[in-house]
């Protein structure tokens, strides 16, 4: 099992470094001999899920990995609905814009649109972000019972920043308000000077996903960011009943 488990971290560590990964910044990142990592990497390369470049000798994703994406992206068409959608948010709105799922306790980003603004807050595709902590993770979590909540989080929540909520009945506390008002709020919560707002959707096959809108604190300290709060739920309308959540259709 220790293999398999080096092999998703090296996949991993491929998805953070932007797609492609060397045999030495595997060999770091496992903590493992160079040539560990080489029969490593050449082992995925065997199985599809890597291949390498003949001129840098470095990794990329593989035709099995390739093939595994389009069965993903298949069957999270919500996704690709969104994709578009959510550049227009961030058009609108002047700031970024982000695409999420939830996986256990953590918020997987998926897609990211950058706004106009020149100072911009971003986090890449493929980052995994606590979801008591991220907007996004709030409103995903929102969807779920307070029972599920409670059972997939232990009653004291790891802190990322001072602001972070730190009990499950805090955070319960919140799900409640996000529910009522439809949208949930990381104020420095999760980085030290953005806010996130974020909202949720359901589709008929029970696949969710969650769009938020971060931006820098200063970037509102003279104005209030209802502007944004407003374009956000104005979007939420009009993409939820396209994809048919009965939340957002009334």
């Amino acid at each position: 099992m220790k293999s398999i488990d080096k092999a998703v971290e090296a996949l991993k560590l491929m998805v953070s470094s932007g797609g492609e990964i060397r045999v030495g910044d595997t060999s770091r990142h496992l903590k493992v001999t160079r040539s560990s990592a080489s029969r490593l990497l050449a082992s995925l390369a065997r199985g599809g899920l890597l291949e390498q470049d003949p001129v840098t000798q470095r990794y990329r994703a593989g035709i099995l990995a390739v093939q595994l994406a389009g069965g993903f992206h298949r069957h999270f068409d919500i996704v690709e609905q969104a994709q578009k959608d959510i550049e227009d948010l961030a058009r609108q709105t002047e700031h970024t814009a982000w695409l999420g799922v939830l996986s256990g306790n953590e918020v997987v980003v998926l897609k990211t649109a950058r706004g106009s603004q020149p100072i911009q807050f971003s986090v890449e595709p493929g980052h995994r972000l606590p979801a008591h902590a991220a907007a996004m993770g709030k409103a995903l979590l929102a969807l779920k019972s307070d029972g599920e909540v409670r059972e997939a989080f232990a009653p004291s929540l790891n802190p990322v920043t001072k602001q972070t909520v730190g009990s499950i009945d805090d955070l319960l506390s919140e799900l409640s308000i996000t529910r009522l008002r439809r949208y949930a709020v990381s104020s420095q919560e999760l980085f030290e000077g953005v806010k996130s707002v974020s909202v949720a959707f359901e589709d008929a096959q029970g696949m969710a996903v969650a769009i938020s809108v971060s931006y820098p604190l200063f970037a509102v300290k003279s104005t209030s960011d209802q502007p944004i709060i407003d374009a956000l739920l104005l979007f939420a309308h009009g993409f939820g009943s396209r994809v048919g959540d009965r939340r957002w259709m009334s």
